[in-house]
């Protein structure tokens, strides 16, 4: 029967099982009813066409993969790097590297302003120190950036002597000091040859002493507290009113500010409570506070030797302007 009716038999059977006219059983030629019953199951399991929900699915699968995102950080870097690779002069480059370095230095500086020692920030904060500190050039920005330095490291000592970690705030406080007198043998170079430098040494000056008295009001209130009282005593050394006899304006500041520091050094030989660490963290203290002494001496003794340079030079111009007028 196949090959008598062909294809056009086939089909006729197919339709006539499929819609139940007649059984799959009454079809005697075995060859055609077997065709018949591959043809109706290729039928029946046939893939039908994808629903609204699946479309949609597939739909937001492949727009996804195309939609924009925020790039990432290593996004960026990556753009960074890529940019810095292609040809350029290699002063473009070293200014693109540079501009690079200091956002990423003052970014973290700024996110670890008010960190304290052995927060996990606060090594970020000294090397965004150090990198401002590195890019002045001029005499009056290297003493703006050290007075800056300064008032950190004052925070700083405030903070940790309030909660009672002497030998931080004992480092934090000796720094401060070897900033100010750093910072005012810098204006000593140009006190005497910058008349408007005078106004800003000056108000250096009335800086400082406002810090020293509150400072001096602080070891007041920690010496009530006997848990407090050695960083009690150690605020009263750097608040202790003194000042250097027979110098004047920025000279005056740094031989103070190096006689602060040169007192907190021998604080380092005083007893110490049996709150104090071990002896090893005590040895380092002693350390960086005998360096940050002889840096504020040398300041110091730079700004007198700078003085009487400028003061020299100032004498010889008046004398070659006006000669033996005098």
């Amino acid at each position: 029967m196949v090959r008598a009716g062909g294809p056009e038999t086939l089909d006729r059977l197919i339709e006539s099982v499929a819609r139940g006219e007649r059984g799959l059983a009454s079809i005697r030629d075995a060859k055609l009813r077997e065709a018949v019953r591959v043809a109706l199951r290729m039928h029946k399991y046939a893939p039908s066409g994808l629903d609204a929900l699946a479309r949609e699915r597939m739909r937001d699968r492949v727009l996804g993969s195309v939609r924009p995102r925020r790039p990432t950080l290593s996004d960026r870097a990556a753009i960074a790097f890529e940019v810095l690779a292609k040809p350029a002069p290699y002063a473009v480059r070293a200014i693109a590297i540079g501009a690079l370095c200091i956002a990423t230095v003052a970014g973290a500086t700024v996110a670890g302003a008010d960190t304290l020692p052995n927060d996990p920030l606060y090594s970020l904060k000294l090397a965004g120190e150090d990198l401002r500190l590195t890019l002045a050039v001029s005499a009056g920005d290297r003493a703006a950036v050290q007075l800056s330095i300064a008032e950190h490291r004052l925070a700083e000592a405030e903070a940790l002597a309030t909660s009672g970690r002497d030998e931080d705030a004992l480092v934090a406080s000796s720094t401060y000091s070897q900033q100010i007198a750093q910072a005012a043998a810098e204006l000593a170079e140009l006190e005497e040859l910058q008349p408007e430098v005078v106004a800003l040494v000056a108000q250096l000056d009335d800086r400082f002493n406002e810090q020293r008295s509150r400072l001096q009001l602080l070891a007041t209130k920690l010496s009530a507290d006997p848990s407090t009282q050695r960083a009690s005593e150690i605020m009263a050394v750097v608040a202790a009113p003194t000042l250097a006899p027979g110098l004047v304006g920025a000279q005056r500041i740094a031989e103070t500010a190096a006689g602060v520091a040169e007192d907190l050094a021998s604080q380092t030989a005083l007893p110490v409570t049996s709150r104090a660490s071990p002896q090893p963290r005590a040895s380092r203290t002693a350390e960086l506070v005998r360096r940050n002494a002889e840096q504020a001496r040398a300041a110091a003794d730079r700004a007198k030797a700078k003085s009487v340079k400028n003061k020299n030079l100032s004498d010889k111009q008046r004398y070659d302007v006006y000669g033996d007028r005098d």
